[in-house]
């Protein structure tokens, strides 16, 4: 997850892909779409795992099943998104 804000703290730009869940990266464009133009909020962290929970369509393995790897990219999106708009807040 990459984001940038400008000095409102306002998403200019966001970046959300995930690796490990398929044969190939997986850029989840409709969900990154979602946080350009909006402040951080929880509302908007949970809009946009859902969003991007529908962008996946992980694949089970030996180390997880495609129903873990789904879970296991919700709550890292979530975490992911409080991170990079903590950080770019930061960096502002």
């Amino acid at each position: 997850v990459v984001v940038t804000l400008d000095a409102n703290h306002v998403c200019t730009a966001a970046r959300l892909v995930y690796l490990n869940l398929g044969e190939i990266p997986i850029v989840a464009e409709k969900a990154s779409s979602l946080l350009v133009g909006h402040a951080f909020s929880e509302e908007l962290v949970a809009e946009t795992a859902v969003s991007a929970r529908q962008a996946i369509d992980p694949t089970g393995d030996i180390h997880a099943t495609a129903d873990y790897k789904r879970h296991l990219a919700d709550v890292l999106t979530k975490r992911a998104l409080r991170q990079a708009f903590a950080r770019a807040t930061d960096n502002n």
